[in-house]
């Protein structure tokens, strides 16, 4: 029997084995989720700011009509001013004085129009900034994703590999019992089973194990199974 539980506890390893690099196979296309959420966020953040870009240009756009309308109506005036047709002193200084307020409003305008064009040069900056990263992202993630079909067919080979090597080990336990015992332990226990003692302590669960349950893993050959955890035991080599 304790031969038979020491290929059981090598049983053990390799299931742990596999286990650790299917989990980590499993989690391989978070890696390639993660990076494409970075995209998605970034692109989202790049349409808002191209919106924002295109609201702008058309307020630049109807404060040129507005500029130009304003003109329109300073040479009118002017037109009217020296033109000739007018000799009223008080018609004249009435246009003049028109005119300055056209004026007036003009350079506000104008103002107002530098300022939106310096949001938009500030505007047209960022995109750029955000196409160029979402480019860089693009191209790591298909690195990432590279890496990962890499990984994923090492990992591959590797469990086809182990599983090989189980089947052997199996095949050298000849009690089905034990093996279906240990089974159902593996899975309820995460993937201990079985433990080696070298004290009088469980190394599952940190029971203190009576004296007699000693005595009987060091000198007797069987099953012996912790009276806490269940978990089988077998004395440490």
């Amino acid at each position: 029997m304790k031969e038979q539980l020491y290929t059981l506890l090598l049983l053990q390893k390799i299931d742990n084995e596999i286990a650790i690099e299917d989990a980590r196979r499993r989690c391989l296309p978070n890696r390639i989720g993660d990076k494409e959420s970075q995209i998605t966020n970034l692109e989202n953040r790049y349409q808002q700011e191209k919106n924002g870009l295109k609201e702008i240009q058309s307020k630049i756009k109807r404060r040129e009509m507005d500029a130009k309308a304003i003109n329109d109506k300073i040479e009118k005036n002017k037109n009217e001013l020296y033109g000739g047709k007018i000799s009223d002193i008080k018609e004249l200084k009435q246009l003049q004085k028109v005119i300055e307020s056209l004026q007036e409003e003009q350079d506000k305008v104008e103002e107002d129009l530098l300022t939106i064009m310096d949001i938009e040069d500030s505007l047209k900056l960022k995109n750029s900034e955000l196409e160029r990263g979402i480019l860089e992202l693009k191209e790591q993630l298909n690195g990432i994703k590279r890496q990962v079909a890499e990984e994923d067919s090492a990992i591959q080979k590797f469990i086809e590999q182990k599983e090989i090597e189980k089947k052997e080990v199996i095949q050298q336990i000849n009690d089905q019992a034990l093996i279906d015992r240990y089974n159902i332990l593996w899975n309820d226990k995460n993937g201990e089973a079985i433990v080696e003692i070298e004290s009088s302590i469980c190394s599952g669960c940190n029971l203190s194990l009576p004296s007699d349950i000693i005595y009987h893993l060091q000198r007797d050959d069987c099953l012996i199974i912790c009276p806490n955890c269940n978990r089988i035991l077998v004395w440490k080599k």
